[in-house]
């Protein structure tokens, strides 16, 4: 696949018709910039040329641009936020070593064909082998907390807010987890942390929303 064709086929992705400054990703193409030196880039008005330089960190960049890329997902332009979005999933899953990268997917498709099972056991090896894939301990959560095994879920998904403080899914899934397990303060807590990092979250303004009612109802009734 050639380069125009996978930016296209990752603008098409994440929003029909979305567009980015070819002329700012073309330089940013000859010049590779470092990170730190596309702060400027992405504190400009131009929701384009903000585009193409979260393109370049998604198509360039390692988990390391998570910092950068997650000040993004507070941008006032709904493109640019849905493309950092994705360009931050993007570098997660390949954050581990050439092999890591290849269980972690195997593991993702076992998990959607409901091989949960067979998906830990993948991810259990894996993050014996690469401890610090932060990804990894991620699907692994997911995996056990899919396998009705909550509190083993929620050390991953700790474990991997330890490794990566900007994963805003693994925030969310601590929410969930501690909801199940009826514990709403700590829902609220990370669900509130969820949604620092990551402000147009869906539905979990609502829920951060019901917990306060129904927390804030407790509190009355037991005064």
């Amino acid at each position: 696949m050639t380069f125009d064709a996978t930016v296209k086929r990752i603008l098409e992705w994440v929003e029909p018709g979305l567009n980015v400054d070819r002329s700012v990703l073309d330089a940013l193409l000859r010049e590779k910039p470092t990170p730190e030196a596309l702060v400027s880039l992405l504190a400009a008005g131009d929701s384009a040329t903000v585009r193409a330089a979260v393109l370049y960190l998604g198509l360039y960049g390692t988990a390391r641009e998570s910092a950068v890329l997650a000040l993004c997902l507070h941008h006032e332009d709904a493109g640019v936020v849905r493309l950092a979005e994705h360009c931050l999933w993007s570098l997660w899953m390949q954050d581990g070593s050439e092999d890591g990268n290849r269980a972690l997917h195997e593991a993702v498709k076992f998990m959607q064909s409901g091989e949960y099972s067979r998906a830990i056991a993948v991810l259990s090896d894996l993050v014996s082998r690469e401890p610090r894939f932060a990804e990894a301990h991620f699907q692994r959560g997911l995996a056990l907390g899919s396998a009705d095994q909550p509190n083993e879920a929620a050390q991953e998904y700790r474990e991997t807010l330890r490794l990566n403080p900007y994963h805003y899914g693994a925030a969310a899934a601590l929410g969930h987890t501690c909801v199940e397990q009826g514990n709403l303060p700590g829902a609220l807590h990370y669900y509130r942390q969820a949604l620092r990092i990551h402000p147009r979250l869906d539905d979990v303004p609502d829920a951060i929303r019901e917990l306060e009612t129904v927390i804030g109802a407790r509190r009355t009734y037991h005064a």
